[in-house]
């Protein structure tokens, strides 16, 4: 197939796009960029200019982009999209309903919900990991480094700190028990459902969105993923950092604002294709902690992870089940003094935590590669089209 790939900077572009020519395909880039994702006439005619001279198979992003579904709509050409991200706000768009569009969410909560709203080309593909890619990465040394590390953001720049001096006290408080709420639940997201038809009167009186007339996104998505989200992972993270470095040595690999973690050892963000890997691979444990957004979804970092040989230790989504193995793939932390405990059990047995992380990686590489997945978006894109 001949496929026109959007280029922007998301981590997986590089490995789906080497995988769709290691399988035959023809890729050509589409490097001009979109300046609004949801509404943008002029790029819109100049990508149908475009499609009219050279014929294509279908044009494929990461992520869903309304402005390149129009584009597809008008021009007749198939629109396949992987979104990397959820919620996708982008994705609450009238564009979405269009036949054209075969989108694949990794995010199987996220895809139902569409489903349900009447998108028919929806479907759940999980992410992936190119182990191969990672192993040629990584500079195999016998001491682990880091015994418990991070990598990530903190969200210590969100929404909710730059306007909850503005909200009224009793607003303000049952938001903020909304979240500590959250904080309680591994594995699940209360933050919609917490924000009551009342409350969404109240936040929709003092703020504004800026929609396009074109979106349909609801201020209880967008206030539940856009300020309450973040805020939530922020106090999360740094909470479990904090409890955490008390009694066990923390490395923490970000670019957040990081002076209230006294004992947690700071350094720089790194480099998602050069120099994560070796992170990975030099920490004898790694931390996920998955942002309430992600519903029931895996997220990158735990693929990262396990295809570099790293050993997981997590808080619980609902898409582990009958994929992961606790204890046996990697492991799962319920709350914070759990969290605590298997750090210390897993430091102080080598030989477990190895055979963890030996048979996550094998679990990945076999089954969760890259090969498989777009095969497996292949098959349905041919079907679609």
């Amino acid at each position: 197939m001949k496929i026109l790939f959007y280029k922007w900077n998301a981590y997986n572009l590089y490995d789906t796009r080497t995988t769709f020519e290691a399988l035959g395909h023809t890729v050509t880039m589409l490097d001009k960029p979109i300046h609004n994702p949801e509404e943008d006439s002029g790029y819109v005619d100049w990508l149908c200019c475009k499609l009219k001279k050279e014929p294509y198979s279908f044009l494929f992003s990461i992520n869903y982009f309304p402005v390149l579904a129009e584009a597809c709509h008008i021009s007749k050409l198939p629109y396949a999209c992987w979104n990397c991200d959820s919620p996708l706000l982008a994705m609450y768009h009238k564009s979405v309903f269009y036949p054209t569009n075969i989108i694949f969410c990794f995010d199987r909560s996220n895809c139902e919900e569409f489903r349900i709203l009447g998108v028919k080309n929806i479907f759940h593909l999980p992410l992936a990991v190119h182990t191969e890619r990672l192993s040629r990465q990584i500079s195999i040394d016998t001491s682990n480094k880091y015994p418990v590390s991070f990598v990530g953001s903190l969200y210590g720049k969100n929404s909710f700190d730059r306007i909850a001096g503005k909200l009224p006290p009793y607003l303000c408080g049952y938001l903020e028990g909304a979240m500590n709420a959250q904080l309680l639940v591994s594995g699940g997201n209360l933050l919609e459902l917490l924000l009551t038809d009342d409350i969404c009167l109240m936040i929709e009186e003092l703020m504004d969105y800026h929609q396009s007339a074109h979106s349909f996104a609801s201020t209880r998505n967008l206030f539940a993923s856009t300020v309450l989200g973040f805020k939530t992972a922020s106090l999360e993270r740094y909470q479990n950092l904090n409890a955490l470095s008390l009694s066990v040595p923390v490395h923490l690999f970000t670019d957040s604002f990081t002076d209230n973690l006294p004992l947690v050892h700071i350094h720089g963000p790194v480099d998602y294709l050069s120099e994560m890997p070796q992170v990975f691979y030099d920490s004898k444990i790694n931390l996920n902690m998955t942002i309430p957004n992600i519903k029931t979804g895996i997220p990158l970092r735990i693929w990262d992870i396990l295809g570099s040989g790293g050993f997981a230790l997590t808080n619980y989504q609902a898409e582990f089940d009958g994929i992961f193995q606790a204890g046996g793939t990697l492991d799962i932390f319920e709350d914070q003094e759990e969290l605590i405990d298997k750090a210390a059990f897993y430091l102080n047995h080598d030989s477990i935590r190895n055979k963890i992380a030996r048979q996550g990686l094998e679990l990945v590489t076999k089954e969760h590669n890259y090969t498989v997945r777009i095969t497996q978006m292949f098959q349905q894109i041919a079907h679609c089209i």
